[in-house]
C-alpha cells in the first residue's frame, strides 16, 4: 500500500472529526428553536462528540470521496433529529425541510456512482409510504415526524440501503423496549422515541452497509 493511500483514511478521520464537531455544535445551538427548554449544557457537548465520531468515522471508511460529501450532512441531520426527538419526542419540520434540501443539493453538487436519481426517489417514496402505513394503522405507534424523517433517509441511502437502515432501526428499538419492559423501566403502554432508532439504523448502514451485506450475501 502507498504512503499516500495509508495516508488517506487518517486524513479523512481527521477532516471528518472537525467537520462532525462542528456541525454538532451548529446542531446543539438550532436545537433551542426547536425545544421548549434548552437542552442541559452536557447533552449539547455529547451531541458535538457524537457527530463528530460518527463523521471521523465517515471520513476513515470513505477518505474524502464523493459518498463522504454527499452523506456529510445526511449525518448530522440523523443526529440532530435524534438528539430532540429524546429532548421533546418531535422531529421539527424545519429539520426535515433542510434535510430535503440537502438532499437536492448533493445529488447536484456530490452525486457518486451507486446512486441514481430514480434509486433515490424510488427510496424515499417507500420509505416514506411503508412509515405512513404504519402511523395510520397503529395510532400512536408512529408519529408522523418518524414517516418525514424516514422519507429524507430513503432519499439519501436510496431503494438499495433504505430497508436495511429501517430492519435495524426496528431490530435496535425492539431489543431495547424489550429490555425496559423487561427491567420496568417502562409500562406496555409507554412510548419510547423513535427517532433514534432510526437514525442507528442510517449511520450503520451508511459505514458498514456494504460490509454487512458482503457477509450476509457470503
Amino acid at each position: 500500500m502507498s504512503g499516500a493511500a495509508t495516508l488517506a483514511p487518517a486524513l479523512g478521520g481527521a477532516v471528518g472529526a472537525g467537520l462532525g464537531g462542528v456541525l454538532g455544535y451548529l446542531g446543539a445551538r438550532l436545537s433551542v428553536r426547536w425545544l421548549p427548554q434548552p437542552a442541559p449544557p452536557w447533552a449539547g457537548w455529547a451531541l458535538v462528540g457524537v457527530t463528530g465520531l460518527a463523521v471521523a468515522l465517515l471520513g476513515l471508511t470513505h477518505p474524502l470521496t464523493p459518498y463522504f460529501w454527499h452523506q456529510l450532512l445526511f449525518v448530522a441531520i440523523l443526529l440532530v433529529a435524534a438528539f430532540v426527538d429524546l429532548q421533546d419526542r418531535i422531529i421539527p419540520n424545519e429539520l426535515v425541510l433542510f434535510g430535503l434540501v440537502a438532499w437536492l443539493l448533493v445529488m447536484l453538487l456530490a452525486p457518486y456512482g451507486d446512486k441514481s436519481w430514480l434509486s433515490a426517489l424510488g427510496g424515499g417514496a417507500a420509505a416514506f409510504a411503508f412509515f405512513y402505513l404504519l402511523a395510520v394503522l397503529v395510532p400512536g405507534g408512529m408519529g408522523m415526524g418518524d414517516v418525514k424523517l424516514a422519507l429524507v433517509m430513503g432519499l439519501f441511502l436510496g431503494l438499495k440501503w433504505v430497508a436495511m437502515a429501517l430492519f435495524f432501526a426496528f431490530v435496535l428499538g425492539g431489543l431495547v423496549a424489550g429490555v425496559l419492559l423487561a427491567t420496568g423501566k417502562v409500562g406496555r403502554k409507554g412510548h419510547l422515541p423513535f427517532g433514534p432508532f432510526l437514525a442507528l439504523g442510517g449511520l450503520v448502514t451508511l459505514l458498514w452497509g456494504s460490509q454487512i451485506w458482503a457477509w450476509y450475501a457470503g
